[in-house]
């Protein structure tokens, strides 16, 4: 049931138009059984917002910290289940420490991230 429901990065584009960005119709009428993914028309905006608006500044801020911190709890998860079960099969029949180190470097605003190096 889940699968079939908007992701929060589909949330965060309707919050990105709220404030004048310019989202693209595929990505507002995407298939949103497939993973999102990084698009420069979104980074283009983010950066505009980036700089033009403080609020929109600090939210980014704090999605980025959200974002990292994420990540560090799934590596933490990820060494706890090595360290429980090993090779073992993951409790919920996924493949177990592979299925979860897929995850690792997998950022959930992509975008987010695809442009700190412009900032």
């Amino acid at each position: 049931q889940l699968l079939h429901e908007r992701s929060i990065v589909d949330h965060f584009h309707d919050f990105l138009e709220t404030r004048g960005a310019g989202i693209p119709a595929e990505l507002k009428n995407r298939d949103v059984t497939q993973p999102n993914g990084p698009d420069e028309r979104v980074q283009k905006e983010i950066l505009r917002l980036y700089k033009n608006s403080p609020e929109c500044s600090i939210l980014f801020e704090l999605m980025t910290d959200f974002d990292e911190g994420l990540q560090e709890w799934r590596y933490r998860h990820v060494k706890l289940v090595e360290r429980t079960i090993g090779a073992k099969k993951g409790t919920g029949g996924s493949p177990g420490v592979p299925f979860l180190k897929e995850s690792l470097f997998r950022p959930v605003f992509d975008d987010l991230w695809a442009i700190r190096h412009e900032m």
